[in-house]
């Protein structure tokens, strides 16, 4: 089997890319806002900081145990972290991790791990 070339990969990660935007699924990023916080409390303001596309698939009851309620596949370049906050259809999910995904050296996506959020 021979190594696939550079056009290869870029066509693999252009078909990620597509099935991604295809989800027809969008979201809001949030981040804490900068700011003082004299008791490292997690309570906070968060800001809106972009829209974007997103796949995501809810975790199911057997995987619970990974504390994860849902899996999002995002864009590469998506600039997402740990514990930004991710809003979808009137839910709220904290990002619990991120993690990058190649294919044959190349950077695809990112898939977060998401907790999602209950109370106020």
């Amino acid at each position: 089997m021979r190594p696939l070339s550079d056009v290869e990969k870029a066509d693999a990660a252009a078909d990620v890319r597509e099935l991604i935007t295809s989800s027809s699924q969008t979201a809001t990023l949030l981040r804490k806002q900068a700011g003082e916080n004299l008791y490292g409390s997690d309570e906070g303001e968060f800001v809106e900081v972009c829209s974007f596309a997103l796949e995501l698939s809810e975790t199911p009851p057997k995987d619970l145990a990974k504390q994860a309620d849902a899996l999002a596949s995002v864009l590469p370049e998506l600039d997402v972290r740990v514990e930004d906050r991710v809003r979808l259809e009137g839910r709220d999910f904290r990002v619990q991790t991120v993690a990058p995904q190649s294919l044959f050296g190349i950077l695809t996506h990112k898939v977060l791990e998401l907790v999602e959020l209950h109370g106020p």
